[in-house]
């Protein structure tokens, strides 16, 4: 048991050692209440240094009335601005619809029973995208609301950014957020507190064990699932075979049947039609 335990830690240390931040369970092992890293990642996105964020939570649920929502990082600034960062792998992740949807809960979420609607606080929903979903070839897209023909601002406090992970390096702060977000290796990363906490989390016992806790039961969960997946398609395979074996002896006892036509019929080589007429002669 320990050998296999050791085994499975050893395993388990060269999956984490490969991981990135775009790995969403990792980047909410990372970003879990850690208000440096999301204030240095917020900085280089929107631009601004003086940028002081007070809070940070990972997996943050929103109820709605029909739908509810899972945001990956919710952040407050001290301005109170609200922030919402999604990592998106998957392109229809990212659908303009579903940053309208975050926007849109976000909002319910933030005024008080009685508040005027100018207390609504400003918004910013973020998309880190694997892929360039806009197809623009940006690396970073800031889409803002304007009025139709006069081309001025629609100031309603919201803010959409996709930041496109496949951008090409132009030497930016953003091409070097997106080369840390995609690097595995903490020494080679860009920017001090993302790099102090990804080495944090793959080196160090204190990291490996409580701040990946989680992760790990989730990362044998899905070996476990895996594995009874492939056991369950394995039997059901050996349950198909038996049963055009069953059918190939039945033909076989009739004798009206050439082992060729026989083969064809149940889709089972001639060899193994050959090695059951053996065996039933």
């Amino acid at each position: 048991m320990k050998t296999r335990k050791r085994r499975r830690s050893q395993k388990f240390r060269e999956h984490l050692r490969a991981l990135t931040l775009m790995d969403n369970n990792f980047m909410n092992a990372a970003l879990s209440n850690n208000i440096p890293c999301v204030e240095e990642m917020l900085r280089v996105i929107l631009g601004r240094n003086d940028l002081v964020v007070k809070s940070v939570e990972t997996q943050k649920m929103l109820q709605g009335f029909e739908r509810s929502v899972c945001l990956d990082v919710y952040a407050e600034d001290s301005n109170g601005i609200r922030y919402n960062i999604e990592i998106q792998n998957a392109d229809d992740g990212a659908d303009p619809k579903r940053a309208r949807f975050h926007t849109g809960m976000i909002d319910v979420h933030s005024l008080e029973k009685g508040q005027d609607f100018s207390e609504l606080p400003e918004c910013y929903v973020i998309f880190i995208t694997r892929n360039d979903v806009l197809g623009l070839g940006r690396a970073i897209y800031t889409i803002h609301k304007y009025i139709d023909d006069v081309i001025k601002p629609f100031h309603d406090g919201a803010h959409t950014i996709y930041i496109n992970c496949s951008a090409e390096n132009d030497g930016s702060e953003i091409w070097k957020l997106i080369h840390d977000l995609n690097c595995p290796n903490a020494e080679e990363m860009y920017f001090p507190m993302l790099a102090e906490r990804v080495g944090f989390l793959k080196f160090t016992e204190e990291g490996e064990s409580e701040p990946m806790d989680n992760y790990f039961e989730e990362w044998k969960n899905r070996a476990v699932k895996r594995a009874e997946k492939r056991a369950e398609k394995r039997g059901e395979q050996r349950a198909r075979k038996e049963e055009k074996e069953s059918v190939a002896r039945n033909f076989l006892m009739m004798g009206k049947l050439t082992l060729e036509d026989i083969a064809k019929g149940t889709g089972l080589t001639l060899e193994a039609i050959q090695r059951l007429a053996e065996t039933n002669s």
